[in-house]
């Protein structure tokens, strides 16, 4: 391979690598973040107020008390999905216009009503609101995971020594296992065999504490960047979702 093949090759994967380390000095990322983590607190109260008010206009339907409470959570689930869209927009950089409802086609109230029920917005948006909460727990998880494990070791200089502080890896008692590998030879049997042991692990020097404050960056390095994929995949969502068909209004 040529001398130039290889420098272009190298040129290709950095910039990607770039995009990767950068991630925590973007703005953009910490949109994500935010958007990721209201999506719990959100989506537990989309998803309670979609599903009881549905669930009471529903069975009461038969009395016609429930049409109403019926169109009011209809009605919640289309500002909840407004609300969305422009959250999308600003923290996501997702690109969904207005949808159409297509009611200026229809004149008389009853085609209005038939028209908003049957339109894939609607559903689009009922879909998208009962989501939100799968959303918020997976968001909530990653978010917890990786902001106190990465920030922890990313501190431990600071407080490693401090008094009654422990920092490191502690286990109840050893980790052992043996890794056997045996092969039969003729009335033989020839193998080797590996035991693997971990024990507790305590960092008492400013040298054991800076390797853990490095693995500790490193962790939050990955984390922004899972994070950062998971908005992406949330503003594809939401562009799929929250305007089918993705007509200006």
């Amino acid at each position: 391979m040529a001398l130039s093949d290889q420098v272009s090759d190298i040129s290709t994967i950095l910039p990607p690598v770039r995009q990767l380390l950068l991630v925590p000095f973007q703005l953009r990322t910490y949109g994500v973040l935010l958007y990721l983590a209201l999506a719990f607190p959100l989506g537990i109260g989309y998803f309670a107020g979609t599903v009881v008010g549905l669930s009471l206009g529903i069975s009461l339907s038969v009395f016609l008390i429930g049409l109403p409470i019926l169109a009011a959570t209809l009605g919640g689930v289309v500002l909840v999905a407004a609300a969305e869209r422009v959250m999308a927009r600003q923290l996501l950089g997702a690109d969904i216009p207005t949808p159409s409802w297509g009611l200026s086609e229809a004149s008389r109230l009853r085609d209005q009503v038939l028209t908003v029920l049957t339109t894939p917005v609607l559903w689009g948006s009922l879909i998208f609101v009962l989501s939100k909460l799968a959303v918020g727990v997976a968001a909530f998880t990653i978010i917890v995971v990786v902001l106190s494990l990465g920030l922890s070791l990313l501190g431990a200089p600071l407080y490693y020594d401090m008094p009654g502080a422990s920092v490191g890896l502690f286990l109840p008692e050893p980790i052992r296992r043996e890794l056997s590998l045996v092969i039969p030879w003729d009335q033989f049997e020839v193998g080797i065999s590996f035991i693997v042991r971990l024990t507790s692990w305590e960092v008492s020097t400013l040298p054991g504490a800076l390797l853990l404050s490095v693995f500790g960056g490193f962790v939050l390095l990955i984390g922004l960047n899972v994070l950062t994929a998971g908005g992406w995949i949330c503003a594809r969502w939401a562009e799929l979702t929250l305007s089918p068909g993705r007509n200006e209004g």
